[in-house]
């Protein structure tokens, strides 16, 4: 990657970022693009998060990523939102537009063109393990296709509670909220036609670690999907294969609003299945580095 003076910059904000691929994606994507730009990670800790306008104006960025804990916290700091990013209170790209900082959502998009591409059917009712803001962009999304009921689960009623009274008030859908624990995963559970790990339990380093057991997985027929792509395989995914249940992983989605990203900020579209490429030739390498 060549830099010089004229080299624009893009990044990703977040904490913690040791696990995230975007930079290599973004970044091995540019260059075969023939664009002169670079993706940065940028670690920034939550008292920091005021200081990130001035930062993305002074330095000229292009845009970035929003990633956890700040997909909802970042929305004061911007100036206008996108119907999409308005509508699920949460945004995971933000661009400068001369300035004028505009919060976008690509996630529910993504989400929803991954199902499309492995041919699966959501049906019509999700489970949501997590309330976060990668679930309020994937509950907008799968509303919008028309299921009948949505379920969250989160350690924060509250949160929960929000999202559920949110996506009712805005959509046709019922929704509900339940603490996360055992008897309400396995109650919900066994009428689910898909559940959705939103939650980042499980993802590298921790990935012994899954927000189920997989005796709660036991008597669903729901297609298990993990918003996780690294790893590949979660936890959480290997104990529904195990069981017979299919399963999608986050890879899809990661690529689908990685590519949505560079079209927003830079209005070309992107070499979809090269991005894919490089993602999972990384994460074969951490599995097997012979």
């Amino acid at each position: 990657m060549h830099l010089d003076g004229k080299t624009e910059l893009m990044g990703l904000i977040g904490y913690p970022l040791q696990h995230s691929l975007s930079p290599l994606m973004h970044n091995l994507t540019l260059k075969k693009m023939g664009l002169n730009y670079i993706y940065l990670a940028l670690e920034i800790e939550e008292g920091k998060l005021p200081e990130i306008p001035s930062a993305i104006r002074t330095l000229n960025f292009r845009g970035l990523n929003v990633t956890i804990p700040y997909k909802e916290k970042i929305i004061p700091f911007l100036d206008e939102l996108s119907s999409e990013a308005a509508a699920c209170g949460a945004v995971n790209v933000i661009k400068n537009e001369n300035g004028r900082l505009q919060g976008y959502n690509t996630d529910g998009q993504g989400f929803v063109e991954a199902l499309r591409d492995e041919g699966i059917d959501p049906g019509e009712r999700a489970l949501f393990i997590g309330a976060g803001g990668a679930a309020r962009s994937v509950a907008f999304a799968l509303a919008g296709l028309g299921l009948s009921r949505l379920d969250f689960l989160d350690l924060d009623l509250a949160r929960a509670r929000q999202l559920a009274e949110l996506i009712s008030s805005r959509s046709s859908s019922f929704a509900s909220a339940s603490l996360m624990n055992r008897f309400e995963f396995q109650r919900l559970s066994r009428t689910a036609s898909i559940i959705i790990n939103c939650s980042p339990v499980g993802m590298f380093p921790d990935i012994d670690k899954s927000p189920v057991s997989k005796e709660d997985l036991r008597g669903s027929r729901a297609v298990l999907c993990d918003l996780i792509y690294n790893p590949l395989q979660s936890r959480f995914l290997s104990w529904g294969q195990a069981l017979g249940l299919e399963t999608m992983n986050g890879l899809g989605m990661f690529v689908q609003q990685g590519a949505l990203t560079l079209e927003i900020l830079l209005g070309q579209k992107p070499p979809l299945d090269y991005m894919k490429e490089v993602v999972q030739d990384q994460l074969d390498k951490r599995v097997d580095p012979d």
